[in-house]
């Protein structure tokens, strides 16, 4: 007797994927993205707001369309996964993102999907792709169009009665299943992500100026910081060692909600307590041992060790 009800309907496929460890979970009709989104993406590339991140510009063309990414898609399943934190880091160390806290969830969550994924395949037949941010998806679109969310201020996608601290995976599937809902909620729209944003990077249109962003400067940035990045000058520039998760806690949707019940996104050991005079003082060997499967990997160590530089004025 098999371990698992059967497969045969959308219920069962959301209900599978929950007990993977979403918060949410919905279904889109693959198709092109509308023109309205494909044209303000392009707008918002041509202003060069997207700064040093090149590759965006680059995969603009297959992000259109989902069956650049796995020929014959034709429903997309938005997921979300909390990382909101069980424990935080000392108010009085330099910030650290709360989503680069545990493992890193490009990994984590292809890993609580890879089951889950295969069991439906085995069932229903057809191909399957799991997408963790690493292809070219239009992600808050279409988790906008399989109804899981609302869009914040910031461009974030909001879960009811988890909030923003949510990690969006896509898995697109050759097979039909009835679509949800698109949403076309917004946020309370209070204005609190964009008066707190230090770098006042929090454009009309949930759009983001990169140069402006201190997640941006202190994680994408590659090489010295550009002289005009006035915002890493300011009390808030000068305490962060690794993103911004300003815009984040200052959010009414994200007070009171749940913590994560994803084990992997607990605060590591290592990086609980890490100041930036450590990360000035890094090894290469040391920097690869602590952040091994972690996503501060991202800015390598030498982008860490600028960003730490940039803190020690503060640190004593």
């Amino acid at each position: 007797m098999s371990a698992h009800p059967p497969i045969d309907n959308g219920d069962d496929i959301r209900r599978c994927l929950l007990e993977a460890g979403a918060v949410a979970v919905g279904f889109a009709r693959a198709e092109p993205i509308s023109q309205t989104a494909a044209a303000e993406y392009d707008d918002w590339l041509q202003a060069g707001c997207h700064a040093g991140m090149c590759y965006l510009e680059r995969h603009a063309p297959l992000r259109l369309d989902p069956d650049n990414v796995l020929a014959g898609t034709k429903t997309v399943i938005s997921l979300a996964f909390s990382y909101n934190p069980v424990l935080r880091r000392s108010p009085q160390l330099p910030v650290i993102a709360t989503y680069a806290y545990g493992d890193d969830y490009h990994d984590v969550v292809r890993r609580h999907l890879e089951r889950p994924v295969a069991r439906l395949r085995d069932a229903l037949g057809g191909d399957w792709r799991i997408c963790t941010d690493t292809a070219p998806l239009a992600e808050r679109y279409w988790a906008m169009r399989a109804g899981i969310g609302r869009r914040g201020l910031n461009g974030s996608i909001i879960i009811d009665g988890h909030g923003s601290r949510v990690f969006l995976a896509e898995i697109l599937t050759t097979i039909t299943i009835t679509p949800d809902t698109p949403s076309t909620r917004r946020c309370m729209e209070c204005g609190a992500c964009l008066r707190a944003c230090p770098g006042q990077a929090i454009l009309s249109g949930s759009r983001i100026d990169a140069h402006r962003c201190l997640s941006y400067l202190t994680i994408e940035h590659k090489g010295d910081f550009p002289p005009e990045a006035d915002v890493l000058h300011t009390p808030a520039g000068r305490r962060t060692l690794y993103g911004c998760d300003i815009c984040v806690e200052i959010c009414p949707h994200n007070h009171g909600v749940p913590v994560t019940s994803i084990s992997e996104f607990t605060l590591r050991h290592d990086i609980a307590g890490l100041t930036a005079a450590q990360a000035a003082a890094m090894t290469q060997t040391q920097f690869s041992n602590i952040f091994c499967g972690s996503a501060i990997k991202r800015a390598r160590l030498a982008g860490l060790q600028r960003n730490a530089a940039n803190c020690l004025d503060t640190e004593q």
